[in-house]
């Protein structure tokens, strides 16, 4: 269940963002919508005290577990949605600045490099939700 609800954030998000982007705000914003109210009920059943029972490593496998999927998922989603090439690396934001500034420095080729290392972030990330 928890990796379900994490897909729908992460690819909402990224949706979201992209589609604002294209400046197709409404929709956007619609998308948004439900992505922010569905963070606020799963928050606020967290505080009413609606927990998962939890062994005590299990807390590191959800959010280990939803940063490689939300690495793994969340610029392919973009990509695709703001109709941008499948592995397109920006130029503005800190972690698109790292990932030019490493493949210049190592010389991989970018496709190759990142397609084999978002599927290994997504498969233990899906191992650690289920």
């Amino acid at each position: 269940m928890i990796l379900g609800v994490f897909l729908f954030l992460i690819v909402t998000e990224a949706v979201y963002e992209a589609l604002k982007l294209r400046g197709k705000d409404i929709l956007s914003g619609v998308i948004e919508f439900f992505n922010r109210a569905l963070t606020i009920v799963l928050l606020s059943l967290f505080m009413a005290g609606w927990v998962l029972s939890l062994k005590n490593d299990g807390l590191f496998y959800i959010f280990g577990g939803y940063v490689l999927l939300r690495f793994a998922i969340f610029d392919f989603v973009f990509n695709i949605t703001a109709r941008l090439p499948l592995f397109y690396i920006g130029t503005t934001k800190i972690y698109d600045l790292l990932w030019q500034k490493f493949f210049e420095w190592t010389k991989f080729p970018k496709e190759h490099f990142l397609w084999m290392f978002k599927f290994i972030a997504l498969l233990i990330g899906i191992v650690w939700l289920i």
